[in-house]
């Protein structure tokens, strides 16, 4: 396993725990490097994967923070029914789209297209359902 990958985990576990809650400023990359006694190139790359995953957002501050853990699809917000004819595409979102479902960064979502009309839910917290054939 990557290096980095073992710090993203570590990482990972510690905001599982609640020992890094959401908003909380993550400690600088340096620190960490020094912490997990690695380069500041692979924790750079570990905080950039954890991102990306919308573990972690850049605040309007230019501080990288703990983001809302996304929830397992176990305790979805949402349930989609998709017709047999409906497609279901997965993107990033627009910048209005992230705003309005209130998205981490990172996070895509899945469009669900029936003919001409398309409803856009966030890819974290929505299970897509469709009929037994």
């Amino acid at each position: 396993m990557a290096r980095y990958h073992e710090v993203a985990d570590a990482l990972r576990e510690r905001i599982a725990a609640g020992e890094m809650p959401p908003g909380d400023a993550v400690p600088s990359a340096d620190r960490l490097a020094h912490e997990y006694d690695t380069g500041r190139d692979t924790t750079l790359k570990a905080l950039k994967l954890l991102r990306r995953e919308g573990l972690l957002v850049l605040g309007r501050d230019n501080i990288v923070r703990v983001g809302d853990a996304p929830r397992a699809a176990a305790t979805a917000d949402t349930v989609v029914d998709v017709p047999p004819h409906g497609v279901v595409r997965a993107r990033m979102p627009t910048p209005w789209e992230r705003d309005e479902l209130g998205l981490a960064d990172g996070v895509p979502v899945l469009v669900v297209r029936i003919g001409e009309d398309e409803e856009v839910h966030p890819a974290t917290g929505t299970v897509m359902r469709w009929p037994a054939g």
